[in-house]
Parts: C-alpha cells; sequence; structure tokens
C-alpha cells in the first residue's frame, strides 16, 4: 500500500486517475475513497520526499558470519548459549560500508521469519496486481 501511494506521487498521478486505478484493481466502496482522501491529502508531502530522497541504495558486497558458544561459567553449568555475529559489508556511494549484527539464534530466526513474510506479501498476487495496474496509467 504505501508503495503504492509513493509511486503514485513520485509519477505525479492526479486524483482522478489514482481513484480510477484502484477501481481497475476491485477496490471499491468506503476503502477506495479513503485511500483517495489519504492520497489527495498527503500528495504534495509524499511527492517531496520522493524528490528528497533520490539516493542511491546501498548494494550487498559480502557477508561473513560467526558462532560463539559460551558453553560454562562459575555460577551456571551444563548451559550452552550461541551467539550469531554478522558482518554485512554493501557498497555505498561513498565507498564499502560495514555492518554489524550481534544477536542469539532465536532473534535472528525471528528477523529471518518476518523478512520471508514480507517478501511473500510483496509477491502476493494482489501486490503485483496494484502494481501493474498503476504501470499501466502512468
Amino acid at each position: 500500500l504505501a508503495n503504492c501511494l509513493l509511486t503514485a506521487a513520485q509519477k505525479h498521478v492526479s486524483e482522478g486517475d489514482f481513484s480510477a486505478s484502484l477501481h481497475s484493481i476491485g477496490v471499491t466502496g468506503p476503502v477506495s475513497g479513503a485511500l483517495t482522501t489519504v492520497y489527495r491529502d498527503n500528495c504534495r508531502l509524499l511527492q517531496d520526499t520522493v524528490t528528497r530522497a533520490t539516493f542511491k541504495e546501498p548494494q550487498y558486497s559480502s557477508l561473513d558470519w560467526r558462532i560463539e558458544c559460551r558453553t560454562n561459567s562459575r555460577s551456571i553449568r551444563n548451559t550452552i548459549s550461541p551467539n550469531v555475529l554478522t558482518r554485512w559489508t554493501t557498497t555505498e556511494s561513498q565507498g564499502p560500508r560495514e555492518h554489524y549484527l550481534n544477536c542469539d539464534v532465536n532473534t535472528l530466526a525471528h528477523i529471518t521469519e518476518s523478512l520471508q513474510q514480507a517478501q511473500a506479501e510483496l509477491d502476493s498476487f494482489h501486490s503485483r496486481r496494484v502494481l501493474r495496474s498503476l504501470d499501466k496509467i502512468w
């Protein structure tokens, strides 16, 4: 939905064309009216944000990882607490940059699950249909 609004603002779509594109993909009634109102009220803000945010996204370069396990301590015996340290190297306009993430295995699994859900949502039929409809208009 956010991508739909940003794409429409980036291409300077009129309110009528935005409403027509929503109707062409099957969004009607109060939902269409609410989305059109949101677009109309925030169109200038979205356009200003899009024009100011003309930066090149960082590009993935490499990933290094390491698993650290603390096996015992003096006070706690027979425990293992694994930790994952990842180093992400990206290439930006200023040159290469390193990002570090240090977390336990459960947190890393939750991050992975959240990213997979977001990717599935982006690949959904409805999302592709909305984007295809917007591309036809502009």
